[in-house]
């Protein structure tokens, strides 16, 4: 895909979804450099509603400009030229400007070519050219400095932590501008449901959006054939400005749903992807049995998304695996994977799980080891297994360093935190974990971006 094609695409969909009155948040790390600054990392990011928070603040120390930057009730050309500048490698926000160095073949890469994303905000990313990195004696001056800056932060890899951007040095990846655009409507899920054979659904829209691009459907689960998917565009029902918004309602009667996939598209662009359930009409019955245990599976999600006990975290990745379809079995020996799984087809596959990056490359290592220890065993009493290995990082993917190149290499699955948390989509659904595994497998043969779809 050439960087044309994607700038395109980007740009296109951001003239249909920006608005006046859209709020900016920009965040920067960089160094004095001519009559400006250049830039380390930075991004942007541009979204209907303002922040709760004023986070503005501006640090010039060192040789260095760090800060955040938020506007309110922007104007909607403003920030069309913004973005054409920022994609230029120039933010002139400040008195001087902010540039990023670009050759004429610069890099650029969008997640909006990930065809598996639930919620699907405009992306880009603008990677600059490599430079070299601050000496450690530049870094231990930077830091001492910050500390004693207002506010104060204990060096740069703490305030690069709270932008949540990269500290130079910290890294071997090339200076960046990363550009994110929140769309101007959405799902609203406390207003949306299915229930005896309806869909409700609430949506909240930017005031100053054309609600006409706004586009809808839908397919029903089991439903009746062809009539379970259709449009619902002309189902919506806008309502008045309230509280810096617009609300548009729809209901729709359904025949034979016991789950609906909605779609909800702005323009040509997908905004959102959504399965709603009805809760009465649950087809996997290992579902039924838990939640008689475990309402709403409240306990199963603060065990895998929130609680930092390894131990509930494998518990809990067995019991959503077991939710899905597999049959995971949790190991007591201390010289073993965290969890061994089959599936009813008879694959096997061995599980590592973890809470950091800290162990990551330890936890590949341990995985490839038992994997290669235990084909051995079982080739000699004569059962011959492709045995899979995955290892499971409630991180974000954006937090973990190790590319699908190096996977692919360890032969080895990998899911992030997102994967986890879409996962719990699916687990009303009667699903195939054989043919999830083969999604997964050939995922990590065939793509060069992130391993990430359990919920695909």
């Amino acid at each position: 895909m050439s960087n044309q094609f994607i700038l395109k695409t980007f740009l296109d969909a951001a003239e249909a979804w920006i608005c006046d009155g859209y709020s900016l948040d920009f965040r920067y790390i960089a160094t004095h450099g001519g009559d400006g600054y250049e830039i380390w990392d930075a991004s942007l990011s541009l979204n209907p509603l303002p922040s709760q928070k004023d986070l503005n603040f501006r640090i010039d120390v060192a040789g260095f400009a760090i800060g955040q930057i938020q506007r309110v009730e922007t104007n909607k050309g403003l920030l069309l030229q913004l973005l054409k500048d920022a994609i230029g490698g120039k933010v002139g926000l400040i008195e001087a400007p902010m540039t990023l160095p670009l050759s004429e073949l610069f890099d650029c890469y969008s997640e909006m070519s990930h065809r598996d994303r639930w919620f699907s905000d405009l992306h880009l990313l603008i990677n600059g050219d490599n430079r070299p990195a601050p000496t450690t004696t530049e870094l231990a001056v930077i830091d001492s400095a910050l500390r004693l800056a207002e506010p104060p932060f204990d060096g740069l890899s703490d305030v690069a932590n709270w932008l949540g951007l990269k500290a130079p040095g910290s890294t071997s990846t090339p200076p960046k501008i990363e550009i994110r655009i929140g769309p101007p409507v959405d799902l609203i899920f406390d207003g949306c449901s299915v229930a005896g054979d309806t869909l409700k659904l609430t949506l909240h829209a930017h005031p100053a959006l054309d609600t006409s691009l706004v586009k809808l459907s839908f397919r029903a689960v089991p439903g009746n054939a062809l009539a379970a998917r259709q449009h619902a565009t002309n189902n919506l029902v806008w309502g008045d400005v309230r509280d810096r918004r617009r609300e548009g309602t729809a209901h729709i009667k359904l025949e034979n749903a016991d789950s609906v996939l909605v779609m909800l598209m702005l323009g040509n662009s997908t905004v959102r992807r959504q399965w709603f359930v009805d809760p009465e009409k649950a087809r996997n019955y290992r579902l039924l049995a838990t939640q008689h245990f475990d309402r709403d599976l409240k306990m199963l999600r603060h065990a895998v998304l929130d609680s930092h006990d390894s131990v509930k975290f494998e518990q809990g990745i067995a019991s959503l695996l077991f939710l899905l379809g597999f049959n995971p079995a949790i190991q007591i020996e201390t010289d073993a994977p965290d969890l061994i799984v089959t599936t009813p087809g008879g694959r096997l596959a061995i599980v590592e799980c973890t809470t950091r990056v800290a162990d990551f490359a330890s936890k590949i290592g341990k995985l490839v080891d038992r994997r290669g220890a235990l084909s051995k065993s079982l080739e000699a009493s004569a059962h011959r297994f492709n045995i899979l290995s995955v290892l499971v990082c409630r991180l974000p993917r954006d937090q973990i360093a190790t590319h699908a190149d190096e996977l692919r290499v360890r032969n080895t699955i990998l899911i992030t935190g997102e994967d986890i948390a879409a996962a719990f989509d699916r687990v009303r659904l009667s699903n195939d974990p054989d043919s999830m595994l083969t999604d997964l497998v050939d995922r990590m043969n065939s793509s060069s971006a992130w391993i990430r779809n359990l919920s695909a």
